[in-house]
């Protein structure tokens, strides 16, 4: 008892009550609500760490498209991005996100 904190974090609204490990993170399930958890926190942890993610977007049309990104910037309801299939950056809707992996290089 002597290790505990002095109060608990406070629920997270996005689900279910179980507070998110970040800001980011909450944010992120809130926008993006087709992602399981898992997804989430990848994605919210390549946001806070600088790091490269690949996603899978569904576009304004309907049609799928797996996309490399980086120079990530959250801007809720968006996330500003480098995108490597374009060449240029990009604003993608988090609500368009629909799987997220690790981007399998490393940016120098």
């Amino acid at each position: 008892m002597l290790n505990a904190p002095a109060t608990t974090p406070k629920p997270a609204p996005f689900d279910g009550g179980a507070p998110f490990a970040t800001d980011t993170e909450e944010i992120v399930a809130g926008w993006a609500k087709r992602l399981p958890y898992s997804d989430v926190r990848l994605l919210a942890h390549a946001i806070d760490a600088g790091q490269a993610i690949t996603v899978e977007y569904v576009t304004v049309s309907g049609n799928r498209s797996v996309r490399t990104l980086s120079r990530l910037t959250l801007d809720p309801p968006f996330l500003e991005a480098w995108c490597h299939l374009r060449d240029a950056e990009r604003v993608f809707t988090l609500s368009r996100i629909h799987g997220v992996m690790s981007a399998g290089f490393a940016l120098g």
